[in-house]
């Protein structure tokens, strides 16, 4: 595992046993080299491997303001000639539709030695206990909307977040925080509902570990929630920005024991065809087949394609990924091109970004009078 910068904390992950290096200390020989996001896509196509990959787990430009810089640059990286790998049925199709790229299918898994019933945090009581999860600080994860769909309900409220902190005004009895995976099965294993109403997913897993710790679901309708979800089958779905459904069905659930207890049971089941182990299997014969096709290599035109959209993301940071050809200061200036020239000034006085917002705004504006028009 190769990663941009410093080495991160791999603690939260159990078993982690991979090696993690730094680019500064990149391995010589790489027979394959994956992106794992929009941010890592740029930087993988420039560095040397017998094959290059993009393993895609959603449309990333919906995790920026429509309209904006960055949603722009995160579709750029679809566009670079990758061998495409992704998790779910409607990113392939979205990939195939919208970009061209056939890429191979590894369906998500769960692994059932990290996800299964245990021992409660703490003993139930007489109310029923609820599981709010997702990044608070984003807004997408829709955790304003499902606390106010439990805020009238008779019920203790749960809530893990790996980024921000429910506001002061939500009813929370109790708060988790970047809680490593391994310790997730005992927080669900303390709660009887999950309720999820996140607007932006790719596969979620959420849903699917609360099954497997034996209890019942309520999400939103999401992309890639029906990847395993059957409503009324094995979980409760509504509309994510529906917060009168969504306290309906929680309420639902807490009232209707035999509805309930079919959502659990089907869970189980469901849990039982998401093997693990298969799915790392469907990953190691994608891997196999790129390394066998001479034709999955990046050729030469395909890389310099992947430069220039390289190129133009390092300027948009202020933080060129391409390396200039190394120039005597002397003659810096008598070589530069002036346009080249004009915008390195910019960008060393931190006014490349704000240029780039400023033509966005713009651009948006001219649409705007042309609608009115």
């Amino acid at each position: 595992m190769v990663v941009d910068g410093m080495l991160g904390d791999m603690s939260w992950f159990p078993g982690q046993s991979v090696p993690v290096v730094p680019l500064t200390d990149y391995p010589q020989e790489v027979d394959i080299l994956i992106a794992t996001s929009w941010a890592t896509a740029f930087r993988v196509p420039l560095l040397l491997a017998k094959r290059h990959a993009y393993f895609v787990q959603s449309d990333e430009t919906r995790f920026h303001p429509p309209g904006s810089c960055w949603e722009h640059i995160t579709r750029l990286s679809y566009v670079i000639p990758f061998n495409y790998l992704t998790e779910a049925h409607w990113i392939r199709t979205w990939l195939q539709a919208q970009f061209g790229h056939e890429a191979a299918l590894v369906p998500n898994g769960l692994d059932t030695s990290i996800f299964y019933p245990c021992e409660p945090l703490a003993p139930r009581g007489r109310r029923p206990r609820i599981l709010l999860e997702g990044a608070i600080a984003l807004p997408y994860k829709g955790m304003w909307e499902a606390f106010e769909a439990v805020k009238p309900i008779d019920a203790e409220i749960w809530c893990v977040s790996s980024c921000g902190k429910p506001d002061p005004a939500w009813r929370c009895d109790r708060f988790f925080s970047a809680v490593p995976m391994e310790q997730m099965r005992e927080i669900y294993s303390s709660c009887d509902l999950l309720l999820k109403l996140s607007r932006v997913e790719g596969f979620f897993g959420p849903p699917m570990e609360m099954m497997a710790c034996g209890g019942a679901v309520v999400v939103g309708r999401v992309t890639g929630y029906d990847e395993y979800i059957i409503d009324g089958e094995n979980a409760l779905v509504v509309d994510p920005f529906d917060i009168q459904a969504a306290r309906a069905a929680v309420q639902r659930l807490l009232e209707d024991t035999a509805l309930r207890e079919h959502l659990i049971a089907n869970g189980r089941a469901t849990v039982a065809r998401w093997n693990w182990d298969s799915s790392i299997n469907r990953l190691e014969q994608a891997l196999q087949a790129l390394l066998v096709d001479p034709s999955r290599a990046l050729s030469s035109p395909q890389r310099v394609v992947a430069e220039s959209i390289a190129y133009f993301y390092g300027e948009l940071r202020g933080e060129p990924l391409l390396s200039d050809p190394p120039i005597s200061a002397k003659n810096a200036r008598l070589l530069a091109d002036p346009t080249e020239f004009l915008v390195g000034r910019l960008r060393r006085q931190g006014w490349f970004r704000v240029l780039a917002r400023l033509l966005v705004r713009g651009y948006q504006k001219w649409r705007s009078l042309l609608k009115a028009s």
